[in-house]
C-alpha cells in the first residue's frame, strides 16, 4: 500500500464507521463505494470486513444486554447460509460486473428508503426472515452490505433506539465475522496490508464513538435521508463511470 493512500482511506472508514454507529448500518456502503477507487475490489471487501467487524463487536458488547436474540435467529440464520454461499462463488466474478453491480443496489436501496421505508412494515416471523434472509445474505455475499434489509426486519421488531441498534449489531457482527473467515482463507488480505489495517483501526474508532454520540442526539430519519441521498448519488456516479 503506498502512504500516499492512507489518508483517503482512513477519511472513508471513519465516515463508513460514524454512519454505522449512528443508524446501526451504513459503513459497508460507504467503504464500498470508495475503497474500490483506490484499491482492488477484493482487497476493498476485505479492508472493509475487517474494519466494520470490530466495530460491531464493539457495539454489540457495549449494548450486549439489549440484543433481541429470539427476534434476530429467524433472519440471521437463512442470511449467514446464503452469505457465505454467494461470497466464496462472488470470488470467481470480474471485479468490473461487481462494481457496477454495487452502483445499481446503492441507487434502488436510496430509492427505496426514500419512497416506502415508512409505509411498509414487516413481521419478524419466520417466512418474513427466511425471504428477507435471502435477498439479505444475497446482498452481503457480493458486496459485504446486508444493512438495509437488516434493518428492514429488526426496526418494526424492536422498542427503542438502543434494542435496535444493539438488535442490528449482533447480526451484523455475526455475518461481518464470517465473512471476515472467508476473506483472509481466501487471501483477500495478507501480511503487506497490515499498515492499512492499523491506520484504518484508528479511523474506526474514532468514527465509532463519534457516531455514538450522533445516534443520541440527531433524529435517525433526518439523518438517513441525507446518508441515502448520499449513496444514490454515488450509486449513480458509478455507473456512469462504468458506462462511458
Amino acid at each position: 500500500m503506498l502512504v500516499s493512500m492512507i489518508f483517503p482511506v482512513m477519511l472513508i472508514i471513519l465516515t463508513g464507521s460514524c454512519i454505522q454507529s449512528a443508524l446501526g448500518f451504513g459503513a459497508t456502503m460507504v467503504t464500498m463505494g470508495f475503497l474500490p477507487l483506490l484499491m482492488d475490489y477484493s482487497k476493498s471487501m476485505g479492508l472493509s470486513i475487517v474494519m466494520v467487524s470490530i466495530s460491531t463487536v464493539y457495539i454489540s458488547v457495549k449494548y450486549r444486554d439489549s440484543i433481541r436474540w429470539k427476534i434476530m435467529l429467524p433472519f440471521l440464520i437463512p442470511t449467514a447460509v446464503i452469505c457465505g454461499a454467494v461470497n466464496i462463488l462472488s470470488a470467481k466474478v470480474s471485479s468490473n460486473v461487481m462494481y457496477l453491480l454495487l452502483g445499481v443496489m446503492f441507487v434502488l436501496v436510496s430509492v427505496f428508503f426514500f419512497l416506502f421505508s415508512e409505509k411498509i412494515r414487516i413481521r419478524p416471523t419466520a417466512a418474513s426472515g427466511a425471504i428477507l434472509g435471502t435477498i439479505c445474505g444475497v446482498c452481503y455475499g457480493l458486496f459485504a452490505s446486508g444493512g438495509p434489509t437488516a434493518a428492514l426486519y429488526l426496526l418494526p421488531a424492536t422498542k427503542s433506539k438502543k434494542e435496535y441498534l444493539a438488535t442490528i449489531q449482533a447480526f451484523l457482527c455475526v455475518n461481518n465475522l464470517l465473512i471476515l473467515v472467508i476473506s483472509l482463507v481466501l487471501s483477500r488480505l495478507d501480511m503487506a496490508d497490515l499498515p492499512m489495517v492499523g491506520a484504518g483501526i484508528c479511523a474506526m474508532l474514532a468514527g465509532t464513538l463519534l457516531g455514538l454520540k450522533l445516534h443520541d442526539r440527531i433524529p435517525a430519519v433526518i439523518f438517513g435521508r441525507v446518508i441515502y441521498a448520499f449513496v444514490g448519488f454515488g450509486g449513480i456516479w458509478i455507473i456512469i463511470s462504468h458506462l462511458l
